[in-house]
């Protein structure tokens, strides 16, 4: 990720549960607790597996899996969910926020022209390359949290047998 969220991008992943349960749940099989967006933040930058799981649970429950090239005409978002929709998209929140031109006619809605067609393929390659640099993703990985998982429910307090992941690893090599 080329930039860091900026504080006010964590706290609207604070106040959004239903995303946040969805992160806690995919990192590790539990319901967030008090704690949980401080250590997002602290591994957040570092970590590509907690980045890829934070991406992906934003995109699949804040946009239904997909994500947008401009905030809706007429809707209203908290600038921190802005901020996490412009990175989505791979762009700036100030290009993300930009209105659509003006000049648009009624014929041009309901018939795009070749250049409008061109141009949103464009845009969609682009925000399909900014999805797949935000987030690592894998055939495996399903496979791979489902072993995580497994490797949690094996755990006594915050500790996980060695072995377990000693076996993990063999098995992904």
């Amino acid at each position: 990720m080329s930039q860091r969220p900026p504080q006010y991008a964590w706290a609207w992943l604070q106040r959004s549960r239903p995303v946040l349960a969805e992160a806690a749940d995919r990192l590790t099989g539990q319901p967030p607790d008090s704690r949980f967006v401080d250590d997002l933040k602290e591994r957040f930058e570092d970590d590509a597996f907690t980045r890829d799981v934070v991406i992906g649970a934003i995109a699949d429950v804040a946009f239904s899996g997909r994500v947008p090239q401009r905030r809706p005409a007429g809707v209203s978002w908290d600038r921190g969910l802005i901020w996490w929709a412009a990175t989505l998209a791979g762009t700036s929140t100030a290009e993300f926020e930009g209105t659509p031109d003006a000049g648009t006619d009624q014929a041009t809605l309901f018939e795009p022209s070749r250049e409008a067609r061109r141009t949103a393929a464009l845009d969609r390659r682009a925000r399909d390359r900014a999805v797949q640099r935000l987030s690592v993703r894998s055939p495996d990985r399903a496979a791979l949290v489902a072993r995580l998982r497994d490797l949690l429910a094996q755990a006594e307090g915050d500790q996980v047998p060695a072995d377990a992941v000693r076996d993990l690893i063999a098995e992904f090599e």
